[in-house]
């Protein structure tokens, strides 16, 4: 919410200048335009979209453009004759192709990527089975979570492995969901050996969370988890339907403790409901739990099509003045919230963000959603701490990086 960050700005740029080298048609795709397909095809001016699971499908994709038969293609976004923006849902019966696919990655030079990144990511499936109000894969009701084979995971692995390229972090939503699922991941890298060349970071659900877990996942390379924590009150937490209460999060950090793994709390703090009395009672009860990090978010983004903006611009059409709770873009002139528009419960004014600040300042494990030049910033876009950490030889997740480097 400070920095308004936007990407899609650049996207466009990219767009434009492809545009003018080539006559290739231009296919957005990925976990980013599948958040707004339509919206984002429109702002972007890309000829093409594939959403969700239909990216599995491109090298079919390509053939239907060629065909011109694209207009009935499964998970295609694309502009009519008419210029209306027009979407096809995905099959889901791409998903069994990704399951099992073997992705070599030759396209991209990774080895640069890895270079000035410090990371690359890696997919151990797609999807999520929570219901947090305010997440794009809640609202993404037509991607189902879709698990991938161990071998296939294993393969992907040894490929960037012979590239020089051995940290990594899991991109899945969260790792855990389903437990089984992760156990057998750590297993098979475990019974390979491969978890001997590697270190790799990923996010998690709070729960399930078991001792049996830790320990596979430590053995099997982990070296951090980021936990969505977002707040401990339980009024906090109703309101946000997220599953875990506090007493559980104080048992994921005694089964955490044996192991060497680094861990992160994120908040988001100021949703419907906050004060400054619940926002308290979560930052004291995550600071004497110790995560290694506590990343705090001020305001929470209002992303298309989730529970919570539908709420939101509900109560906008009703006649509300929703002007005391949104910061950035006003819906007005925003009214499809592609734009980076925030909701701030007005409990939690300027005089509590500086305090936020001068608590970031003061220790050295928490960062703040500030802009990149601040002090006790975790924003990763353009942060010059991180960039030359990476460069001089820093790998890892970035929290990781910015906490060593304080």
């Amino acid at each position: 919410m400070a920095s308004q960050t936007f990407f899609l700005d650049f996207i466009s740029s990219v767009v434009r200048f492809a545009r003018e080298v080539s006559n290739a048609p231009i296919i957005l795709g990925g976990a980013g335009f599948s958040i707004a397909p339509k919206e984002i095809l429109a702002y972007t001016q890309a000829d093409f979209g594939l959403t969700d699971n239909a990216i599995n499908t491109i090298s079919e994709f390509i053939e239907s453009i060629t065909h011109q038969t694209y207009s009935s293609f499964p998970g295609c976004v694309f502009k009519s004759s008419q210029g209306d923006i027009l979407f096809n849902p995905p099959d889901k019966k791409n998903n069994s192709k990704y399951s099992h696919f073997s992705f070599h990655r030759n396209f991209a030079d990774l080895e640069k990527y890895f270079a000035e990144g410090g990371q690359i990511g890696i997919e151990t499936k797609r999807g999520c089975s929570q219901h947090c109000i305010y997440c794009v894969e809640n609202a993404s009701r037509t991607n189902p979570i879709q698990l991938r084979t161990p071998e296939s995971v294993l393969f992907e692995i040894q490929q960037l492995l012979k590239r020089g390229i051995h940290v990594f972090h899991w991109c899945d939503s969260e790792f855990n969901l389903p437990i089984d699922h992760a156990l057998k991941i750590c297993e098979a890298l475990i019974q390979s050996g491969l978890n001997k060349h590697i270190q790799w970071y990923t996010y998690c659900s709070p729960i399930p969370f078991t001792p049996e877990l830790a320990l596979k996942m430590e053995q099997a390379g982990c070296v951090g988890i980021n936990f969505a924590i977002d707040s401990l009150h339980p009024d906090i937490l109703q309101s946000l339907h997220k599953s875990h209460r506090l007493n559980e999060i104080q048992n994921l950090m005694n089964t955490l403790r044996p192991t060497n793994i680094a861990v992160m709390f994120d908040l988001l703090l100021g949703s419907p409901g906050e004060t400054q009395d619940t926002a308290n009672f979560t930052i004291e009860n995550a600071l004497n739990l110790k995560p290694d990090v506590l990343g705090i978010s001020f305001g929470v983004r209002l992303y298309p099509h989730t529970p919570l903006a539908h709420r939101i611009l509900s109560l906008s059409h009703e006649g509300n003045d929703l002007t005391p709770f949104l910061h950035g873009h006003p819906l007005n002139s925003n009214p499809n919230l592609l734009l980076p528009t925030y909701y701030l419960s007005p409990d939690l004014n300027t005089d509590f963000f500086n305090h936020l600040k001068d608590l970031a300042r003061t220790n050295p494990s928490i960062f703040l959603s500030l802009p990149p030049t601040e002090q006790g910033s975790y924003s990763y876009c353009n942060h010059d701490t991180l960039i030359h950490a990476i460069r001089n030889g820093a790998r890892g997740a970035y929290w990781h990086i910015l906490r060593k480097n304080r």
